[in-house]
């Protein structure tokens, strides 16, 4: 039997060293207004309610992801809002960020989470069917969501 070749790429926890790269690959990613203030992204890094990991190639951050631990309230339920999966444009099509989800997913399983959430732009049809191909189903258009201006969808994936 032929094992798959192993990915050109390892995932790891960030860490506030990677702090420059992952605001250099945000800005990249998104546009002024919807790219996170490195102060955000200095935040997801320093607080535990936040998975932030960085996929790397020859010791290179080429991409990352984060997902916060959240809890209702009411209901002691569990779950993960992802908070962002971004890729270097030259890197996307190597299963980075399929891999960084999946490894994202596994977490919340592990720490409990009965679902993920997450919002897209409905202008980001690529992320959107990225997102749709890995389990989500689109539950509400939510409006003016990014920049006041432009609609998001709400998506979930149960994990039950």
């Amino acid at each position: 039997m032929k094992l798959p070749p192993a990915p050109s790429f390892v995932i790891r926890p960030a860490v506030m060293p990677d702090l420059d790269a992952l605001a250099a690959i945000d800005a990249l990613c998104f546009p002024p207004g919807i790219a996170y203030p490195r102060e955000e992204i200095a935040f997801l890094l320093s607080t535990s309610a936040v998975v932030v990991l960085v996929a790397e190639r020859s010791c290179v951050v080429v991409g990352f992801a984060a997902l916060e631990r959240r809890r209702r309230a009411r209901q002691d339920a569990r779950y993960g809002e992802l908070v962002t999966i971004e890729v270097l444009p030259q890197f996307r099509r190597e299963s980075i960020g399929g891999a960084l989800y999946r490894t994202l997913e596994d977490h919340a399983r592990a720490w409990g989470a009965s679902s993920l959430h997450l919002h897209v732009s409905v202008e980001n049809t690529a992320a959107a069917s990225f997102y749709l191909r890995l389990g989500f189903r689109a539950v509400r258009r939510i409006p003016r969501y990014y920049l006041h201006k432009i609609d998001a969808w709400r998506m979930e994936k149960d994990l039950l």
